[in-house]
């Protein structure tokens, strides 16, 4: 109920925000639904059915958002009893405040703030409900109270057009688990970058790149686990036509050994425990009239096997993900529109912490379908 209450209480500010400058200021709102069904060849299955919100309001130049989600989850593996958990996810909050034309580049500052809203403390018995990440969309049930304050520069120059940007996470401590408590997760340090070029009027290209490093996680306060760095980088190109457009992306991320506790220290592992990934992506939109968008994407996952020896506890497999999916976005009247899309997917996976006896086949599917109105 403390949730509920907390989450009503930013829809109304939101709308109050709103009323107060109703001549100049816009407003979104966006509900809906998202369907996520999986299975594999172990007969290990699982569903989760979501109901997302979206608020957004801008007045002049300064915006605000507010996501949340109700979320129920179940996940049934071969030989345990199935679980369950439905509750609250956290609640995003975004400010953002745009300084456009008055210097030599182009500024945006943020701030994020994740309001500890979700389901926490996770019994045992629940930690089954946590799978892959590939198997379902959301995938962290709660967290503690989070700051994130960002800023970014761009700069647009004939055909070219360049950004940086800087954030912070501050990441408060929550009890992670009935078995991990006090857990006080690192803060974490992140520089993007992105250079883009015009080529024509009809095609775009850009490269982009992204760096993370983390600080130390601890429990009761003492250090426990130290995440890799992260670097990311990727290419895209884009081509708008008349009645259709098209949309190509790949990028790598590449991690860095992790730390774990051994004793009173926290040395790095002996081998790389993540394998480096690679994500390709390509989709199609089609446009029949001014009402209408019909859209086809293809993705593929591939995640390379870790340092670790195949016998050893912490090797983790090869695993790829294909997903093929379509949809609709349709203007229903003035200021509403409305959306669906279907996706299905096939992942292969190599042994890992989650089975370490043998491979594993997953298949699944996604439906979600969303309203839009704006004010």
């Amino acid at each position: 109920m403390k949730r509920l209450i907390v989450t009503a209480l930013f829809l109304v500010a939101m709308v109050g925000w709103s009323g107060c400058f109703a001549a100049q200021t816009d407003m979104d709102f966006t509900a809906g639904f998202h369907y996520d069904w999986w299975d594999n060849d172990n007969d290990d299955r699982g569903m989760q059915l979501s109901v997302p919100i979206e608020v957004e309001s801008a007045y002049r130049d300064i915006s605000i958002e507010l996501l949340g989600a109700y979320v129920y989850t179940s996940v049934d593996l071969s030989g345990q009893s199935a679980r369950s958990l439905s509750d609250f996810v956290d609640t995003k909050l975004n400010f953002s405040y745009e300084i456009l034309d008055r210097f030599p580049v182009d500024i945006l500052l943020g701030l994020g703030l994740n309001l500890p809203t979700g389901h926490t403390d996770l019994k045992q018995r629940d930690l089954i409900l946590i799978t892959i990440p590939e198997l379902v969309s959301i995938t962290t049930f709660g967290e503690g109270f989070n700051v994130n304050p960002v800023i970014s520069l761009t700069k647009q120059w004939d055909a070219w057009v360049a950004g940086i940007g800087l954030g912070y996470l501050w990441r408060g401590e929550y009890d992670y688990s009935t078995g991990v408590e006090n857990y006080d997760p690192g803060e974490a340090l992140t520089l993007t970058a992105e250079l883009g070029y015009e080529i024509s009027p009809s095609w775009y290209a850009r490269a982009f790149g992204e760096y993370i490093t983390y600080d130390e996680d601890e429990v009761d306060g003492e250090k426990f686990y130290q995440e890799g760095d992260i670097l990311l980088f990727g290419l895209g190109a884009e081509y708008a036509g008349t009645d259709w457009a098209m949309v190509f992306s790949i990028h790598s991320i590449f991690r860095d050994k992790s730390k774990f506790r051994q004793g009173t220290i926290l040395p790095s592992e002996e081998h790389n425990s993540h394998g480096d990934e690679w994500i390709g992506e390509v989709a199609y939109l089609y446009f029949p009239n001014n009402e209408t968008t019909l859209k086809a994407g293809f993705e593929l996952l591939w995640l390379d096997e870790n340092a670790y020896p195949a016998d050893s506890s912490f090797y983790v497999g090869q695993r790829q993900k294909y997903t093929l999916g379509c949809g609709v976005t349709q203007a229903l009247r003035e200021n509403v529109k409305g959306s669906l899309d279907i996706k299905g997917f096939y992942i292969d996976d190599e042994k890992n912490w989650y089975h370490p006896e043998e491979d594993y086949a997953y298949k699944g599917f996604s439906i979600a379908g969303n309203l839009y109105f704006s004010f």
